[in-house]
């Protein structure tokens, strides 16, 4: 069975903006949570909160361990564990870059591609986990900046707008905050790339790397992602666009990013 149809298995109370009988307005609350404010008994509570440090622990074991995490991730129903994942099914995109579907289809397979690639690279064992995290959420800022612009589906500032989600959900599921902070930036700017044709200068792939070691990643991280991105694209897939800022970083003298003003 395809991704794209396990991606279908979620349970029917489940909508694109999150809100159902469990979740409250896709904002990552259940209705549990907001009646718990008025509510002297913190059993409630504290329940949810068990759950998602549950289903946190559990991602993180899926995104490290699992061949092919999608399937894992379906199979433990942790999609609809975490609303911000459960938001992403059936918000829609352009099929003329997006082939394979909605932006759930296309998180699980971007996952699935972060984890061969870090196989194929023998990438860090360690360090795995917030890689193929980073690739399953970096469109998590789609649901709410998704809009269609005549034929075409648009998601402007999405990276953007996904960095504070990834934020908000690595707190909420007990991630470490030095992970989620490296998976915030690899979100952040996993679209760093698009405004480049060919090779970028020094001084911008400097200005990312920068960036990126400051968070806790780095641009080989960061080219994961990217080119997980660029595969689970269906038969629109195309070569890493990650690939010419990884050769001009691997020349060496790179300029010293600018001082920030005190």
């Amino acid at each position: 069975m395809s991704v794209a149809e396990l991606s279908r298995r979620q349970p029917s109370h489940l909508h694109r903006d999150g809100s159902s009988s469990t979740v409250a307005g896709g904002t990552g609350r259940r209705e549990s949570d907001v009646s718990d404010a008025n509510d002297p008994n913190p059993i409630s509570a504290t329940e949810d909160l068990l759950a998602d440090l549950e289903a946190g622990g559990a991602l993180r074991i899926v995104a490290r361990t699992a061949s092919e995490p999608s399937i894992e991730l379906i199979r433990q129903a942790l999609v609809a564990r975490v609303p911000e994942l459960a938001a992403l099914a059936n918000v829609p995109q352009d099929p003329g870059w997006h082939p394979e579907g909605d932006v759930l289809t296309h998180s699980l397979l971007a996952m699935d591609a972060a984890a061969r690639i870090c196989r194929d690279r023998d990438h860090p064992v360690d360090r795995r986990g917030a890689v193929v995290l980073a690739a399953l959420l970096h469109d998590v800022g789609k649901p709410s900046t998704t809009r269609r612009e005549g034929a075409s589906v648009t998601s402007p500032g999405h990276a953007e707008v996904g960095e504070r989600i990834v934020l908000r959900v690595g707190d909420r599921l007990g991630w470490q905050a030095t992970e989620t902070r490296a998976i915030s930036a690899l979100v952040r700017h996993h679209m760093a790339h698009v405004s480049v044709q060919g090779d970028p200068t020094p001084r911008a792939v400097a200005r990312l790397q920068t960036r990126l070691l400051a968070a806790g990643t780095s641009l080989d991280e960061w080219s994961i992602v990217v080119d997980a991105d660029g595969e689970s694209r269906g038969s629109a897939s195309r070569p890493n666009r990650a690939e010419p800022w990884l050769r001009v970083a691997a020349r060496g003298h790179l300029p010293a990013p600018p001082r920030r003003p005190r």
